[in-house]
This record gives structure tokens, C-alpha cells and sequence, in this order.
């Protein structure tokens, strides 16, 4: 048996976790520090607020979010099907590889992969209490993917014979 590295990591956490556990089950107690009942600007006295202050629910995409999302699919699909319809007149693509655009599952599962993967990174900065993070690069990537789009289908077509 050859002991690796990460084997030595393990058993150190393991180690360290043990020791942890054990002094906090030790059961001394911790003397208290008696706080002042005056504050100076030397040792100033911060109270905790015991009342916990609510904000507004951050948890859920509102209804704003959820047209951000039909956007977001809407001009990804736009996408594809422009670029398919440039790659059929001549053009090449710029951006991806040969090997994604030509195969069309595989640029399909791209261009869903990349909407589940913008639409949840929006969902997940909205749940941390991001919203207006969430919301900009949304409308950035509609943006820059309506400019791609448009660009596809302005560009002349020449198609070879």
C-alpha cells in the first residue's frame, strides 16, 4: 500500500477536527470579559441589536427576471438559427470552433448549456441578494447576443456553386 499525499491532508484534517471537538467538550467555560458601560472613542462600545432586521425576500426572480430569462432563450435561439443560416450562405463562424458550429447537436446542446448556465448564475446571484448584479448581466449578454444575431442576418450571403 503507498501512502499518497492527500492520504497525509486527510488524517491531518482528521487529526485537527478531533482535537477541536475534544477541547470544545472539554467543559470548562470561558471566563466573560466585562465590558464597560461607557464608550469612548478609544474603546468604543458596539451593542449587538437582539432584533434580527428583516429585508425583503431575496430568494425568488421576479416577474422582470423571468422576462430577462424568455430573452435570454429567445435571442440564444435566435442565435443558432442565424448562424445556421450564415454557415448555409458562405460564412464562417468567428467566435467557436469549426467542430461545435457544424455539428448541429452538438451546437445545439451548446446553446442550451449556455442558457441553463446564464439563466441559474442569474438565479443563483439573486438568491445571495445580488438582484441588480443578476439583472445588468442579463441585459448585457441580451445585448451582445442581439448584436450577434442581428449581425448574422445582415451580413450578404454568397453562396458557393
Amino acid at each position: 500500500m503507498t501512502w499518497g499525499r492527500w492520504t497525509f491532508v486527510a488524517l491531518g484534517l482528521l487529526v485537527l477536527c478531533c482535537l477541536l471537538a475534544c477541547n470544545a467538550a472539554s467543559g470548562e467555560t470561558a471566563t466573560p470579559v466585562p465590558t464597560p458601560s461607557y464608550s469612548s472613542s478609544l474603546h468604543p462600545l458596539i451593542a449587538v441589536a437582539p432584533v434580527r432586521i428583516s429585508r425583503p425576500e431575496q430568494g425568488r426572480p421576479h416577474l422582470l427576471d423571468g422576462a430577462l430569462y424568455a430573452s435570454i432563450a429567445s435571442y440564444r435561439t435566435l442565435d443558432y438559427l442565424s448562424t445556421r443560416r450564415a454557415l448555409a450562405g458562405g460564412a464562417h463562424e468567428v467566435e467557436l470552433p469549426q467542430w461545435v458550429v457544424n455539428n448541429r447537436g452538438t451546437f445545439i446542446a451548446f446553446e442550451g448549456l449556455t442558457t441553463a448556465s446564464e439563466v441559474g448564475g442569474s438565479i443563483w446571484l439573486i438568491r445571495h441578494g445580488h438582484r441588480r448584479m443578476a439583472r445588468a448581466m442579463n441585459a448585457v449578454s441580451i445585448g451582445l447576443g442581439t448584436q450577434a444575431v442581428v449581425n448574422n442576418y445582415t451580413e450578404p450571403l454568397v453562396f458557393a456553386r
